[in-house]
């Protein structure tokens, strides 16, 4: 289950909430939102994923689709607030630098723990 809003503009900006699991049921939703935020001439688009637990293939492509529509009409869409498990498939897939999302700090470990300096205990 999943739901999309979209806030009214402030200041030159739209946000797009999504929530729950974004996937292939969600496909076309997200579309839709930024072509509502087009009409409303919003410079920049935000979509807040703090509340999505699930992101697919599918809605990973709708994400980089909506970046690029918005920027075909002189917008800026980026992501902001991913879970952790989201914000990890949007690096592994390579476009989360596309979106506005830092890279990740590297932890020193090939599992991302903390070093442990090869103390053990």
């Amino acid at each position: 289950m999943h739901e999309i809003r979209v806030s009214s503009p402030e200041a030159g900006h739209c946000v797009i909430e999504a929530s729950g699991e974004l996937d292939m049921t969600a496909t076309g939703e997200l579309s839709a939102a930024v072509q509502v935020v087009d009409r409303r001439q919003a410079t920049w688009i935000i979509v807040d994923l703090d509340a999505v637990t699930l992101i697919d293939s599918s809605a990973v492509k709708e994400l980089v689709d909506a970046h690029h529509a918005a920027a075909g009409q002189g917008q800026i869409l980026i992501v902001r607030n991913p879970q952790p498990i989201v914000a990890r498939v949007l690096r592994v897939t390579g476009v989360a630098p596309l979106l506005g999302i830092a890279p990740q700090e590297h932890t020193g470990t090939v599992y991302g723990g903390r070093p442990d300096n090869g103390a053990h205990g």
